[in-house]
């Protein structure tokens, strides 16, 4: 099948210019000939190439309520027929159901995250229990479904008897080339270490942890790059350390602009907590891109991180308990020159974990869902 006319509609109800692994996909897909669409709030440039944008104005709020706001907005655009719509994560899907219903598209799951074990309903059962019920309905929906990681395929081939194909969570090749962004931003003196947080403020992402960690680890400072619910709360906890004066807080940035705050850290923060099974097999994209920035990281000793620090060794494992000691102990043998080195090294010769390195295998699998 090739791609000309193959128009692909791609919903989410987030912001696609600091969306990596939706961006990176209607970019593939534009190059390969493919007509695509993308139906998602935008608050900064465009997806650029051919691909046409349709923006709605995300209001924020909780994500069920964006996700039905999402909905009425995506019902009322005029956005031609389209051949294969992706969902871009849980809260998109049951908008991209109603619409391969009206248009007769495929439909293609894009699931992100186990949805039946989210981290932050840890403690919120009957929510939880919902959207997993939601979630298996409309999956009979659903013509394929994609995840980041090979031990999530096998999660769902055993729980929802379903076969999925992997799209790792990687980033676009550039060179790891240092920068000062985050030195200058926050004034952090010239020898002290940079260790830097990318992502969603969530609790369960190691970002407590480290903090409490902090006391013992001087002329050591922390930025967290990103937006999130868990943002005072964590604001608070660093406060209570007595860490605040060594801990940054900015907001997220677009993608296009993240490689370059990215090359400006010491290390990585990758310190996931099992507080979940989404979270217990997590492979997140920002140790991908960590790696291609050249700055080697502290990983917790889950399942799929494990497996990727013993097949590529580019950052320090951390026991799952995440206590301070093993913590203070990680990072001192982390930073010892002849260690850190060697996992930079490693880092900046790891090229094969680019998005161009799998994207014959995204176009494989988008074709084969139109089939």
């Amino acid at each position: 099948m090739t791609a000309m006319n193959l128009h692909v509609v791609i919903c989410i109800v987030g912001d696609v210019s600091r969306d990596s692994r939706s961006l990176l996909l209607a970019r593939t897909l534009d190059s390969a000939g493919f007509t695509v669409s993308v139906a998602a709030a935008c608050t900064a440039g465009e997806p650029g190439g051919d691909v046409t944008l349709y923006t709605w104005n995300d209001r924020g709020g909780r994500a069920a309520v964006r996700a039905l706001r999402y909905g009425a907005w995506l019902r009322k655009q005029n956005i031609p027929t389209p051949r294969l719509i992706i969902a871009g994560d849980y809260f998109a899907l049951s908008s991209a159901v109603s619409l391969a219903r009206r248009t007769g598209a495929r439909l293609l799951y894009d699931m992100r995250e186990f949805n039946f074990a989210l981290g932050p309903l840890a403690q919120r059962p009957l929510r939880q229990k919902f959207i997993e019920w939601s979630e298996r309905r409309l999956l009979r929906q659903v013509d394929m479904i994609t995840v980041s990681g090979p031990l999530d395929a096998k999660v769902v081939e055993e729980r929802f008897s379903r076969k999925a194909e992997v799209i790792l969570n990687v980033p676009p090749y550039q060179p790891a080339q240092r920068t000062t962004r985050l030195r200058d931003t926050f004034t952090i003196p010239s020898d002290d270490t940079i260790v830097l947080y990318q992502g969603v403020v969530h609790h369960g992402r190691g970002l407590e942890p480290f903090l409490r960690a902090m006391p013992f680890l001087p002329n050591v400072h922390l930025c967290v790059l990103g937006d999130g619910p868990a943002k005072r709360a964590l604001q608070e906890v660093s406060r209570e350390c007595g860490v605040q004066d060594r801990t940054h807080w900015h907001a997220s940035v677009p993608y296009d602009e993240l490689h370059s705050w990215t090359c400006s850290a010491d290390l990585g923060l990758c310190l996931i907590e099992p507080i979940s099974m989404s979270y217990e097999y997590a492979l997140p994209n920002k140790l991908f891109e960590y790696m291609m920035a050249g700055i080697p990281s502290i990983v917790t000793d889950l399942p799929a991180l494990h497996e990727m620090i013993m097949r590529e060794p580019v950052g320090m494992l951390v026991n799952r308990t995440l206590s301070a000691t093993d913590i203070v102990d990680a990072m001192t043998r982390i930073r010892q020159p002849i260690t850190y080195e060697a996992l930079q090294q490693r880092c900046v010769a790891t090229k094969t974990y680019s998005y161009e390195g799998q994207s014959q295998h995204v176009l494989r699998v988008v074709s084969s869902v139109m089939d």
